[in-house]
């Protein structure tokens, strides 16, 4: 009979405690925070590289804002600023932010668009960091201390993928690069079956081909895809989307072969397959 009491006692504390911990909740105010999903690396970091889109000058990234409260029927206003260890710049690297941004009447969440440039052709080199943090308003605190961080890593480089050594012969960045730019894709097949994607797979190795072979002939062929070539004083080209005049790649002749060949990020002939 003691052991029910004691644990008749027990659920009915636990109940109240509950009932409690609901009532802390909705007597504090509301407060604004950063609702990434447990996925995202380090739960509150974004890595965004402008790599897989050759000649995107800009993009806009939707960061999951939430609020811990009641929803209201009015607008209500929430504040983001940049932090401490920032290497971003504005203008540069990214849209400068606004001085209060907006939660709808009668919701908890939104989307907090920040707008990435890639202006900065050090980005295919270093990555930068941009520190965002949540500020108080008249409306709305900043109380979860633990989830009011966002950093976003901002970058324009390419990293060797895994199923390169499967189909290419050396890798470079600036050939991934071209691969990219030739056939609009960003990957090959890779796992044990792999190999049974061999005509796919060779028609867009095809494809990279014929623009690191014939370089002029193919800009002139695909005039859709924005690419130009422009010469330079000392005889070269440039070869850059018109979108994005900035990032641009070298195209060198070499009068032992009485043709060009376009150069990888340590100074040597990109090659086809």
């Amino acid at each position: 009979m003691r052991l029910k009491i004691a644990i008749l006692l027990s659920v009915l504390a636990g109940f109240a405690a509950c009932r409690k911990a609901q009532y802390m909740t909705y007597n504090t105010s509301d407060n604004v925070f950063f609702n990434f999903s447990d996925s995202t690396t380090d739960r509150d970091s974004v890595i965004y590289t402008f790599a897989f889109s050759p000649g995107k000058l800009s993009d806009t990234l939707r960061l999951p804002v939430s609020i811990s409260g009641l929803r209201v029927s009015r607008d209500r206003k929430y504040k983001v600023v940049v932090s401490g260890g920032t290497t971003a710049v504005a203008g540069t690297h990214f849209e400068a932010l606004k001085d209060t941004y907006t939660i709808p009447a009668d919701s908890g969440r939104v989307r907090l668009a920040l707008v990435l440039y890639n202006k900065d052709s050090l980005l295919s080199k270093r990555a930068v960091g941009l520190n965002l943090k949540m500020a108080a308003t008249d409306d709305l605190g900043v109380a979860l201390s633990g989830l009011i961080n966002a950093r976003i890593i901002i970058s324009n480089r390419l990293e060797k993928p895994v199923w390169w050594d499967k189909w290419m012969s050396k890798y470079s960045a600036v050939k991934f690069k071209l691969f990219i730019i030739a056939t609009g894709v960003t990957e090959l097949a890779y796992g044990q079956d792999y190999g049974q994607y061999a005509p796919e797979s060779l028609y867009y190795i095809g494809l990279m081909n014929n623009l690191i072979d014939d370089p002029l002939g193919w800009v002139a062929a695909n005039p859709k895809k924005g690419y130009v070539l422009t010469l330079r004083q000392d005889g070269n080209y440039d070869f850059y989307s018109s979108g994005n005049p900035n990032d641009r790649v070298l195209l060198q002749y070499d009068a032992g072969t009485n043709s060009y060949h376009f150069i990888d990020e340590n100074g040597n002939f990109v090659t086809p397959n």
